[in-house]
């Protein structure tokens, strides 16, 4: 098909686009655009043991969730707004009992462990209400078991905690966490008695205090009824699931989303995983979770305990990347769907609306580069360059660079609401790389651009918890040297995306969406080549050298 032909046949009106960048809102076109790059049947094979989706923001971990629900009939979706998750998070009382000493890791997966098999239960069972509840439980001792006493153990839990099977997943959370922190507080006897219990209430207390509270809390959490709920696990197993065409799921997205730095909810998540590992006993059940690389592995930074190895959890994950085969099938469907319902039923392709090439480059390599190889960014920069092209058939040189320019700026801000979290004042780190050329030296770095960068950095209280934060003031009193804050400054950048780094002659430019997350203090020098991303060439105000960055 010619270009001639083509502008006959359709033009880009405005607002149209390829799609949502959020799978949320992304629904037509996620469904009939689609790729498999393999993930798919991996995460809908119950004896495959990956179960967790490892990736950055935007590479595609709730379109996978999403087609899921779409292709398997027994999916049972958690929001994290249904968990309660806050509610044990602001729980004053676990906060003064986790601040004391006391181990609550037992509590967090019995927990999930409980929201699990009631969950699973109810989707079984049918149960939705008061009348399918009592049904239930009044037929749950005839149709198990009465010779097996650790069944019976589990058919009893089950029937202490059925009464309010069909209530929403939150009340059950709390219900819970409530039941353990009035056992918890009959604990307090004695001189322990009158404690006011408050988040910071166990600062206040003595070792000696401590101690008692921990040895009489501690049985507490131990007691959960662990025994009997792993009996309701077993049971589950042997007799319930036992069906290999009735296989289940249960699956919990945006776990990163409104995210605060509280160590219990790392420890929720820490928990969650545990749970997870000990659910693969169910064969027809897969309990399949979506976590940020980043946020995962913080999560094993602050709850590692001695004789923690991560190496175990390893064959839990699935980790999501994307080639430039599969973004390009990926463009090209959504751009066929797109000409296909609004315009023509004839077949346009990416060549069909692209230039040949933008300045030395390819034009689908020009557009990728400029994206971290994930979905969510390739489909704004396109969405972006249509919006430019109003009125039009084809995408003009003049289209994409006018649409780089705000897309840059754009992406700029996402990365800072990505890594927020963790670097506050990730902004603030970028200006450092301000009208400079790409690549360049770290040493180039002047002692008076770090200077404004400290004065600015320790000067604003918003940038308290930042990790770049405590390194000025070190820098300040002469803790810190020049090239160990500048280290420490690329090393964010890295790790974030916002650079690469070809650390010496003799090894490849690496950026840590494509190799290694992190890199090691010691492999980056001052004489290392720092790489700016091509994201942010524009919003930054970097002009290339004539060595050309290369990622695909």
């Amino acid at each position: 098909m010619s270009r001639s032909t083509q502008v006959t046949e359709y033009v880009f009106k405005r607002h149209a686009s390829i799609g949502a960048a959020d799978a949320a809102d992304d629904k037509k076109f996620l469904k009939q655009c689609f790729i498999d790059t393999g993930d798919s049947n991996v995460l809908r094979n119950c004896d495959d043991p990956r179960r967790i989706i490892v990736g950055r923001t935007g590479v595609g971990k709730s379109a996978l969730l999403q087609n899921l629900k779409d292709i398997e009939d027994h999916v049972i979706e958690l929001p994290p707004e249904t968990l309660s998750l806050n509610y044990i998070c602001n729980s004053d009382i676990i906060k003064f009992f986790e601040n004391a000493g006391v181990k609550l890791d037992i509590f967090y997966q019995l927990l999930w462990r409980h929201v699990f098999t009631v969950e699973l239960l109810k989707a079984k069972y049918g149960i939705k209400d008061e009348k399918s509840n009592k049904s239930f439980t009044d037929n749950l001792k005839e149709k198990f078991f009465r010779k097996d006493k650790g069944k019976q153990k589990g058919i009893e839990y089950l029937q202490q905690w059925g009464e309010q099977f069909w209530q929403e997943t939150e009340y059950r959370i709390k219900e819970f966490t409530t039941k353990l922190e009035t056992d918890l507080k009959a604990q307090l006897t004695g001189s322990l008695a009158g404690i006011k219990l408050g988040a910071n209430a166990a600062d206040k207390l003595t070792e000696e205090q401590k101690k008692e509270i921990v040895h009489s809390a501690q049985k507490v959490v131990n007691n959960v009824q662990i025994k009997d709920l792993a009996e309701v696990i077993r049971l589950l197993a042997e007799d319930v699931f036992i069906d290999p065409q009735e296989r289940f799921y249960i699956t919990i997205d945006r776990l990163d989303e409104d995210w605060a730095e509280d160590i219990v909810r790392y420890k929720l998540i820490r928990g969650l995983i545990e749970t997870i590992r000990s659910f693969q006993k169910l064969t027809n059940v897969k309990i399949i979770i979506a976590l940020r690389s980043d946020l995962l592995e913080r999560v094993y930074q602050l709850t590692r305990d001695p004789g923690f190895q991560e190496e175990k959890y390893e064959s839990l994950y699935l980790p999501i990347s994307w080639s430039k085969d599969q973004l390009t099938q990926l463009l090209n469907c959504r751009v066929e769907a797109l000409v296909k319902e609004q315009y023509t039923r004839r077949q346009v392709h990416l060549s069909d609306i692209l230039p040949k090439r933008l300045g030395s480059k390819p034009s689908l390599d020009y557009i990728l580069d400029r994206t971290f190889m994930r979905p969510r960014d390739a489909i704004l920069f396109l969405n972006t360059c249509i919006e430019k092209a109003e009125g039009k058939s084809v995408l003009t040189l003049k289209n994409i660079t006018t649409a780089e320019g705000e897309y840059s700026n754009k992406r700029l801000r996402s990365l800072q609401d990505e890594w927020g979290s963790l670097f506050p004042a990730l902004t603030l780190y970028t200006k450092i790389l301000e009208k400079r050329e790409s690549p360049f030296k770290m040493r180039s770095i002047s002692i008076d651009v770090l200077d404004d960068f400290v004065v600015e950095i320790t000067s604003d209280r918003r940038y308290i918890e930042d990790p770049m934060y405590l390194n000025a003031q070190k820098y300040i009193i002469g803790e810190k040297t020049v090239n160990s804050i500048i280290n420490s400054l690329f090393m964010i950048l890295y790790k974030v995306g916002v650079v690469g780094i070809k650390t010496d002659a003799h090894t490849h430019l690496r950026w840590s969406y494509l190799d290694e997350p992190t890199l090691n203090q010691g492999e980056v020098k001052p004489t290392s080549s720092i790489y700016i991303h091509p994201t942010f060439l524009r919003v930054l105000g970097i002009h290339n050298k004539p060595e050309r960055v290369n990622i695909i």
